[in-house]
């Protein structure tokens, strides 16, 4: 079973989970995909550095993780 997107989860965890979610990180210019702290940082601590308000963001990311692409 797959857990849920959740603020706790690092940033690898999500883009290795998720890797549609990579376009919403690029979206709102974070350097997060690529970046040698993401295996460290979780989505709360990212949100709170960019100045991101976490829900909305959290909102986005798990919209894109259910997307599907034809």
């Amino acid at each position: 079973m797959d857990h849920p997107l959740t603020h706790d989860l690092t940033i690898s965890e999500i883009l290795q989970r998720w890797p549609r979610t990579a376009d919403v990180f690029l979206r709102h210019r974070m350097a997060c995909v690529g970046c040698a702290i993401a295996p460290f940082e979780t989505l709360a601590e990212v949100s709170k550095i960019y100045q991101v308000n976490l829900e909305k963001f959290l909102l986005e990311l798990q919209d894109a993780s259910q997307s599907i692409v034809n």
